[in-house]
């Protein structure tokens, strides 16, 4: 099987082609399945089996299972018995999040808040005291932390009690664009 990489995240690169990447002995196993082919789009591998989409596999974020297969049990294997996988990436594999992503999802959460008391506020003094937290706000919105965060949600692995509005893609987008909308009426 050749797929064209031009376009593969290199992080997904090293986990699928190097040998003691995570992803290399599911890559070793699709040369020797006819059933399966793979493309590469908006930097993921696609996996399917008999034009059905059965895998995505992406370089930071985790793996995203469309449907089972035997493919996907050896994903299950490979994530579990590579002692090397960073905890996030551990994590996902689990379908669980641990007390890091627990805590930036808090955290973040605390300035969305405080961002949208000051927008509602509207004074000077209100906006300029969350500046700092709207940048923080803007460049986690744009991060791959907030993909995996909002999988982790979508999945269902967070706590059921946990605060999560700032994986809301409406409103963490309204909220930076509302506050871009009264910088610009005060110049």
């Amino acid at each position: 099987m050749t797929i064209d990489t031009t376009n593969m995240c290199s992080h997904l690169q090293k986990k699928l082609f190097e040998e003691d990447g995570i992803y290399h002995s599911l890559w070793i196993a699709m040369q020797d399945d006819p059933e399966l082919t793979a493309v590469v789009r908006s930097r993921q591998l696609h996996i399917y089996r008999n034009g059905k989409k059965v895998l995505v596999l992406a370089g930071k974020s985790a793996p995203k299972i469309i449907r089972e297969d035997a493919i996907c049990e050896l994903l299950q294997t490979t994530n579990e018995a590579s002692a090397e996988s960073s905890s996030l990436e551990l994590c996902l594999a689990r379908r669980s999040c641990d007390e890091i992503e627990i805590e930036r999802i808090k955290q973040m959460e605390q300035r969305f808040n405080k961002a949208l008391a000051a927008i509602k506020d509207g004074s000077a003094i209100s906006l300029k005291a969350v500046k700092e937290d709207v940048a923080e706000l803007s460049k986690y919105y744009g991060s791959e932390l907030w993909k995996q965060d909002f999988a982790a949600d979508e999945a269902g692995n967070l706590p059921p009690d946990l605060k999560r509005g700032v994986l809301s893609e409406d409103g963490i987008w309204n909220l930076l664009s509302d506050y871009r909308d009264i910088q610009k009426k005060k110049q």
